[in-house]
C-alpha cells in the first residue's frame, strides 16, 4: 500500500478511470468495415420539432452499405432523395411511411445523398458514401481523455496536488 500512496491515488484513479475509458470506446462507435465489406446503419425518425427529426441527420458509410430509416414518430413521413427547393431526384423514395414501419436502401455509389421529408419539407439528412468512411466516434470523449492527460503531465511537471494526501 506504500507504493500506491507514493505513487499517488489521484495518479492511479486517473489511470484506471483512462483505462476503463479507452476499453469501452469502441462500443459507442460502429464496427470499422472490412476491404470489401458494407455497413449497417439505423436512423430513427423523430418528431419535425426536435433537434434532429432524422437522427443522425448526417452519417458516412462505405459503398454498399445499407441504411434503415424506423419512423419512430407517431405521424407519416417520407424518406426521399433530393431537397425540398429542388425537389425529389428519383435516386430513392420510401413513400408514405406509417408510424412504426421502415424503409431500406443500399448506397452503391460514392457521393452525397440528401433526402428530406415530403410531408415535413424541414425535415433533412444527408448520406455520404465514400471508401474512406470513418465510423462515428464521440469527439467528447478524445476531449476528456487529452485533458485528463494534460492535467496529468501538468501536476508531474510543476508537483501540484490535486487531492488530498493518504497517509
Amino acid at each position: 500500500m506504500k507504493s500506491l500512496n507514493k505513487f499517488g491515488m489521484f495518479n492511479f484513479s486517473l489511470i484506471l478511470f483512462v483505462f476503463v475509458l479507452i476499453m469501452i470506446m469502441p462500443s459507442y462507435g460502429e464496427e470499422i468495415p472490412k476491404t470489401n465489406s458494407s455497413m449497417h446503419v439505423t436512423i430513427s425518425i423523430q418528431p419535425p420539432n426536435v433537434g434532429t427529426p432524422f437522427d443522425p441527420s448526417e452519417i458516412h458509410i462505405i459503398p454498399n452499405s445499407t441504411v434503415t430509416w424506423i419512423n419512430n414518430d407517431n405521424v407519416t413521413h417520407t424518406v426521399t432523395s433530393g431537397n425540398p427547393q429542388q425537389g425529389a431526384d428519383g435516386k430513392f423514395d420510401s413513400g408514405l411511411l406509417k408510424p412504426g414501419k421502415e424503409f431500406s436502401y443500399t448506397f452503391a455509389e460514392i457521393g452525397t445523398f440528401n433526402y428530406y421529408c415530403q410531408v415535413h419539407p424541414a425535415m433533412k439528412g444527408v448520406v455520404i458514401v465514400n471508401v474512406n468512411a470513418v465510423p462515428e466516434f464521440p469527439v467528447a470523449y478524445l476531449v476528456l481523455v487529452i485533458g485528463m492527460i494534460a492535467v496529468l503531465l501538468y501536476k508531474n511537471r510543476f508537483g501540484i496536488m490535486f487531492s488530498p494526501s493518504i497517509y
